[in-house]
């Protein structure tokens, strides 16, 4: 608790002393000078576990930067959809209190891989392609599934609970029957309190933050992304991608080749929203359809059927036929 206390004294100094700058500046900061402000003023990640801010660090690092086109590591747009820029200035300023920065090798091991091998893949998968206009889909994996699937249609859909096999890389594998927030408790913590109440049920914290676990039934998804990335290859580990040029056609194929066999079932189509477990809890609305921002440099286009009644048994991968799809998409391999 002393350590918490002296930390929140080091941020209200810090919020005071970017205040007085910015009078003595007509009110004016640097962007970077109003993202300190902001976590002076609410440091959200104070009561937070080291390992968990470790994780968290390693989320925003590898989402700031992107592969392009000239396989070189790039910075995002300072001001993307998501703020990791920001998000990652929240952090240093947490992490100059806990002795600098983690070990980076971990938050760089994506961008190591790119290079092994000759280089990313993704460049030879698309040397000299020309991209159709946008709108598009693209789906990633290998030329021996993504075959059959252009010329016959067959397509396999597996459960949500089939992604959190330990078997699968880090890009694929995720618990996506449950989604876990953090509340701060920070605030509590300093006035000694060691437990909150939530919409009537007591919840103790000690000394860490409100750990919020949701978890709702198993439910089918397939995944695309909405344009081309020349990071995914390598990150799927795959050697072949599927750009799929009119979208609402493949999506309503595949919508009505599943419902054909499971009419009882509610699709969704759509971009994935991304959600920060900290402080995005009103983007969560509908699971089947959001993510952990963790994955959000994956810019996933999910189709997605959740039951209408409760399913008494376990959920296998299925294979839907949803017709050749020779004369609006293209199979491109490395």
């Amino acid at each position: 608790m002393d350590v918490m206390r002296a930390r929140f004294r080091h941020f209200e100094s810090r919020r005071m002393e970017l205040e007085q700058r910015a009078a003595s500046r007509e009110g004016m900061l640097s962007r970077s000078e109003w993202w300190r402000h902001e976590y002076a003023t609410n440091p959200y990640l104070l009561g937070c576990p080291d390992d968990r801010l470790a994780v968290r660090f390693h989320d925003v690092f590898i989402n700031n930067t992107e592969l392009n086109r000239e396989g070189k590591i790039g910075l995002i747009p300072v001001l993307g959809e998501h703020g990791f820029m920001r998000k990652f200035t929240h952090l240093t300023e947490e992490y100059s209190l806990r002795g600098g920065l983690p070990d980076l090798e971990m938050a760089r091991k994506p961008v190591v891989d790119y290079f092994a091998d000759g280089g990313p893949i993704a460049e030879r998968i698309f040397a000299g392609y020309v991209e159709p206009p946008r709108p598009f889909l693209v789906k990633y994996g290998s030329a021996e599934f993504l075959e059959p699937m252009l010329r016959e249609g067959s397509l396999r859909v597996c459960p949500a609970g089939y992604y959190s096999d330990a078997g699968h890389n880090a890009a694929i594998r995720d618990d996506e029957i449950s989604r876990t927030f953090f509340i701060p408790t920070w605030r509590a913590r300093l006035d000694g309190k060691t437990f909150s109440d939530v919409r009537g049920h007591r919840m103790q914290f000690n000394d860490d933050d409100i750990v919020l676990p949701l978890e709702f039934p198993d439910y089918y998804f397939t995944s695309l992304c909405d344009h081309i990335y020349y990071r995914m290859p390598t990150d799927f580990g795959a050697d072949a991608a599927l750009v799929i040029r009119e979208p609402v056609r493949f999506t309503q194929r595949v919508i009505s080749a599943f419902l054909a066999r499971y009419p009882d079932w509610e699709p969704m189509a759509g971009p994935v929203t991304y959600y920060d477990p900290y402080l995005d809890y009103t983007k969560f609305k509908v699971p089947e359809m959001a993510k952990h921002f963790g994955y959000a440099y994956q810019r996933e286009v999910r189709i997605a059927f959740r039951p209408k009644r409760l399913v008494m048994h376990k959920l296998e991968p299925i294979v839907i036929n949803i017709g050749p799809m020779d004369d609006y998409a293209e199979l491109l391999k490395a």
